[in-house]
């Protein structure tokens, strides 16, 4: 008979636990820079001895100046390594954190270029000129946090409403205001509402056209004479109102405009000097702090409580391995894009046909790091290039085979033969006849695979385009 009892034992093993500094950086590599300047500003609240930085200059300084401070710490009445008060407390050595080897922030700051005016800040610039109500003028600047790229509102004034807890009338009337500023019609609701402004400003708004935008789907789905017929409109009437619709432009802002046209600035840009691709960190927005080690050396040769002592030796610690993370998450956020780069120099001369298949792991294969920091990275932040604003996480796609290239395609360049292929019929062109035209160029793809990448595209399938195109003729 089996005997049941309780034994002690010992057992040692070994397993990898996220200090709180570890955990931190994390966080901080996982911000793009608008996101970082706010959590910074809390951690300024809360944390007596950190100061947001006001240029460089005073950043460098101050580092240059904690190093010498650090470095004489037998003046200060607190020790830093041997304090009984801090027995216990976790190292915030954070030099290692996402690599071997880290980059100083002399090199960081020398490396950062002030970026263009955004059309984020254009519009902020009217804001501030147009309402002079400091209220108003807050829930204006809360009211473009939720603009698309492409300056569309999609948001009811109702949703706004709610998620502001404001009352209705006054986003109503904050938006009227909104929706007279440049670019022509952005904060638009949809496209009828910016047709409409468009025509309007051009004195083309008749009762035809009024009723054209009140059925713009039937435009997309109706030949020529069936649209006559159901909306009543005259045939030669129709294809001139339909000429004048075809002129409009689709939407507020031109996302291939040299106008930084993602809502948040950058956090990365990359321009061309002489033959050379310069990256670097985007200086209006990258966020900084310093630590107060002056204010902390005169307030430890206080006589001060032990509790109070323990506070600010608490946040001293806190704020240096603060200022330590910022520092690494800076550098490595540079190596990674100037990798990026490096691989994707193609793009940047030649457009989508010159992008290279690439994946997280040749970045972090490249750099040493592991493949989750490159994709904390490559997830939130974007780029600034001569050829417009994208996220990091454009760069990378799969390869997909070819008869030619050893290395394989990027899905992005098949995506863009397809749309040259469509933009170019002349007779439309079904998912089976593009595949087999691709087939021929050395593109092994199949009819499914094409059909997956113009829905990824919203591109209307043959049977919509044909009846398109007949609306055209």
């Amino acid at each position: 008979m089996v005997k049941i009892s309780l034994v002690q034992n010992i057992k040692q093993s070994q397993k990898m636990t996220l200090t709180p500094q570890l955990l931190k950086a994390i966080k901080l590599l996982e911000l793009n820079n608008i996101d970082l300047d706010d959590y910074l500003q809390q951690e300024i609240l809360d944390n007596p001895l950190l100061e947001k930085a006001g240029d460089d200059e005073s950043l460098k300084d101050n580092i240059n100046d904690n190093d010498k401070n650090l470095s004489s710490q037998d003046k200060l009445e607190i020790s830093f390594s041997h304090n009984e008060d801090l027995e216990g407390s976790p190292s915030f050595d954070t030099a290692n954190l996402y690599e071997s080897s880290s980059t100083s922030i002399d090199n960081i700051i020398e490396e950062t270029l002030e970026s263009k005016n955004s059309l984020y800040q254009i519009i902020t610039d009217q804001i501030n000129i147009s309402f002079q109500n400091k209220i108003d003028r807050l829930i204006a600047l809360s009211i473009l946090g939720f603009i698309e790229p492409n300056g569309y509102l999609k948001v009811s004034t109702k949703e706004l409403s709610i998620d502001l807890n404001i009352d209705l009338l006054r986003i109503e009337k904050i938006l009227k205001v909104l929706k007279s500023f440049e670019p022509l019609g952005v904060f638009s609701n949809d496209l009828e509402e910016f047709l409409t402004l468009q025509l309007k400003s051009q004195n083309l708004l008749d009762s035809d056209l009024k009723l054209l935008l009140r059925n713009l789907t039937i435009l997309a789905n109706e030949n020529i004479f069936s649209i006559s017929r159901k909306l009543k409109i005259d045939k030669e009437k129709l294809i001139d109102s339909l000429d004048i619709l075809k002129r409009c432009s689709p939407s507020p802002i031109d996302t291939d405009s040299d106008l930084i046209s993602h809502i948040n600035s950058p956090d990365i840009i990359v321009e061309k000097d002489k033959n050379e691709w310069i990256v670097s960190l985007n200086e209006e927005t990258l966020p900084k702090v310093i630590l107060l080690t002056g204010y902390w050396e005169e307030l430890s040769r206080k006589k001060l409580s032990k509790e109070d002592k323990k506070y600010l030796s608490k946040n001293f610690l806190a704020g240096k391995g603060l200022v330590k993370a910022l520092e690494q998450r800076a550098s490595t956020i540079l190596k990674v894009a100037k990798e990026i780069i490096k691989k994707q120099d193609k793009f940047l001369d030649d457009g989508i046909m010159g992008l290279r298949p690439l994946k997280l792991k040749d970045i972090a294969e490249e750099l040493d790091i592991h493949e989750s920091t490159v994709s904390r990275i490559t997830n939130s932040k974007t780029i600034y290039t001569p050829r417009g604003t994208y996220d990091l996480k454009f760069f990378f796609s799969k390869s997909l085979n070819t008869l030619s290239n050893d290395d394989g395609l990027s899905s992005k360049v098949v995506k863009e033969k397809i749309i040259q292929l469509i933009n170019n019929e002349e007779k439309i062109l079904s998912d089976n006849k593009l595949s087999k035209l691709l087939k021929e160029e050395g593109i092994n793809v199949a009819r499914r695979t094409v059909a997956k990448y113009r829905e990824e595209m919203t591109l209307p399938p043959s049977h919509q385009r044909k009846r398109l195109k007949q609306l055209a003729v």
